[in-house]
């Protein structure tokens, strides 16, 4: 059995961790994050530039190195407290919990809240001011039913990892 005040504990880590770095990058460059918006906002923004497009790269990079990395390093660390006691079947539903936990997040709290409370008329993104798209919640909650697909595959590559070369 998980030691859910663990779990609790790592899934807020990586709630707090993913927060800063989404808000931070968007409100630093929004447009590095244009890919992951409503495709009418895609259609009435300009092109990223080259600059942009090798900044979404590298910052991706770095996104993805904290959403494996991080919970890997909490993963094994919970490893070494339960020792023989962490199955495969433990390291997946401790995957999928923290997977599942953040995309429930980024839905609800980034998403929903975020896009209810941007005014069309001055949006993060010039030349998007009018779009429909940012106030289309199904847009964002069909991306969190992939994003729960998505987690039972994460939660499957972080359990063969941690069982296997942990």
């Amino acid at each position: 059995m998980l030691p859910l005040q663990a779990l609790l504990i790592d899934t807020i880590i990586m709630i707090v961790v993913f927060t800063v770095f989404v808000v931070g990058s968007l409100m630093w460059k929004p447009r590095i994050w244009l890919h992951d918006f409503p495709s009418d906002i895609q259609a009435m923004a300009p092109p990223k530039t080259d600059e942009e497009k090798r900044l979404t790269r590298w910052l991706g990079l770095v996104f993805m190195v904290i959403f494996f990395g991080l919970p890997l390093a909490l993963g094994w660390d919970l490893k070494a407290t339960m020792g023989s006691d962490y199955s495969f079947g433990n390291a997946w539903l401790y995957g999928y919990a923290i997977f599942f936990a953040i995309n429930l997040w980024d839905l609800v709290a980034l998403d929903w809240l975020g896009f209810a409370l941007t005014d069309p008329q001055n949006p993060p993104i010039p030349g998007t001011e009018g779009a429909a798209g940012y106030h289309n919640y199904m847009f964002h909650f069909y991306g969190f039913l992939k994003g729960c697909v998505m987690s039972i595959v994460f939660a499957l590559i972080f359990a063969t990892i941690i069982t296997l070369l942990a």
